[in-house]
């Protein structure tokens, strides 16, 4: 069992870590890296960072695929709708789609990483997004920017 409490997205069991090739990774470069993987879900598993924290929560294949989908056809559609006026902006790009998707999902930045979300919370997250344009994106950030102290 892992000290650091890593669940599965898919089912909620707590993951334990092992190499990639027990988990059913197939990139080349993680199949003797170690991953956190669940115990009960088939093929569902997250890479594992330099500090032995997840990256992002594990989870099966279709959870994953669902994650990409979201990042490349919504999340990447707006941001390249900000590099189109502001080229060198993809970071603050990025922070102002994550936090906008938080606020719209109702969660956490932390939970509303895409990530760290489930499938059903994928769909959620693509249907936020889905009539949503950069200028919606700008308008919240300025809408709900920290302010700064007195």
């Amino acid at each position: 069992m892992s000290a650091l409490g890593i669940y599965c997205a898919d089912c909620g069991t707590e993951c334990e870590r092992i190499t990639g090739r027990e988990a059913g990774a197939r990139e080349p470069d993680l199949l003797d890296a170690q991953v956190w993987a669940c115990t009960v879900c088939p093929e569902a598993w997250a890479p594992c960072a330099a500090d032995g924290s997840a990256i992002g929560l594990p989870a099966g294949e279709k959870t994953r695929e669902a994650r990409a989908m979201l990042r490349e056809r919504q999340v990447e559609r707006l941001i390249g709708e900000a590099l189109r006026h502001c080229p060198n902006g993809r970071t603050i790009a990025g922070e102002r789609v994550a936090s906008f998707l938080a606020h719209a999902l109702r969660l956490p930045a932390t939970e509303a990483a895409i990530d760290c979300l489930n499938l059903e919370w994928c769909r959620h997250a693509w249907r936020a997004l889905q009539g949503a344009s950069y200028a919606d994106v700008t308008k919240h950030a300025q809408t709900y920017r920290p302010r700064k102290a007195a």
